[in-house]
């Protein structure tokens, strides 16, 4: 909705896993709103045409649902990571250039480490120390809690029928047949909510004193921006679920007056890409 997106970047944090720092979240209460925000998502996904496909993705999408069910001051929390990668391309095939020629490049440098991070799990031996390398990339950092330990993972592979992507058909069927032999397990994430309050408060009186202690050194800036991340997730932590509620109900009329300024809406969009 912004002219310039905002920088994000992803963390981890101890307690709370793997989280996208900056990200905006939404509180929810129906499937229409789940679907309302999907919708959005879509259309601000970056597209292009190419001489392969006329809406071809320049990005891959990650659309996260973050599941908390409370009772007994306990929760119970899950992650559900739906993810559409863009697929490989070859410049011969796409006729890209210029910027869309780099956004290829990136996006089968991310399917690379993405491949090297499923054939290192694919491979792992539990008496041997092995180095995942899941930071190479922002996408499997991201999805590192999804790809290995506790979760539970489906992958869908599209396949071309056309001979002419025979060597790409083949590739495919070759990473989804190394994904099946990655071993997760799930199990139940249960805390106890008050803790993860006071941890999170414990942590940013740790960070101010550190900044109050350090100079002005490239350290110091890291640790503002973490300083800064904390006290952000503090603030949702904190927040009443009917107040999330009331803010997810502004930001759905800016997303409305944001697709109206372009001469859109969410109808049209849901049509366009199957999901009506």
């Amino acid at each position: 909705m912004n002219e310039k997106p905002a920088k994000l970047t992803v963390r981890h944090h101890p307690t709370l896993g793997i989280y996208v720092a900056g990200l905006t979240t939404n509180a929810v209460s129906s499937y229409q709103e789940v679907q309302s925000i999907l919708d959005f998502g879509t259309k601000a996904r970056s597209v292009a045409s190419t001489n392969m496909n006329s809406a071809s993705s320049r990005s891959h999408c990650i659309f996260t649902f973050n599941l908390l069910k409370s009772g007994g001051g306990r929760e119970q929390c899950a992650s559900v990571n739906l993810v559409d990668l863009a697929g490989s391309e070859r410049q011969k095939k796409t006729g890209t250039s210029g910027s869309q020629l780099k956004e290829g490049a990136m996006i089968n440098q991310s399917l690379s480490n993405l491949a090297l991070v499923i054939n290192k799990l694919a491979s792992f031996d539990d008496e041997k120390t092995d180095f995942v390398p899941f930071r190479n990339s922002k996408l499997t950092y991201i999805l590192q809690e999804s790809l290995s330990g506790n979760s539970k993972t489906v992958l869908i592979a599209a396949l071309s029928p056309a001979f002419s992507n025979l060597e790409e058909t083949l590739g495919t069927l070759k990473f989804a047949q190394t994904c099946k032999k990655v071993a997760t397990k799930a199990v139940r994430n249960e805390a106890n909510s008050g803790s993860i309050v006071e941890d999170l408060t414990a942590e940013i009186t740790r960070l101010k004193e550190q900044l109050k202690a350090s100079q002005a050194t490239p350290e110091n800036s890291k640790l503002q921006q973490q300083l800064q991340d904390t006290e952000q997730l503090l603030a949702q932590m904190e927040q009443d679920y009917q107040v999330q509620l009331a803010e997810a109900k502004k930001l759905e009329e800016s997303r409305k007056k944001a697709l109206g300024d372009l001469g859109l809406d969410l109808a049209e969009i849901s049509g366009a890409v199957g999901m009506a």
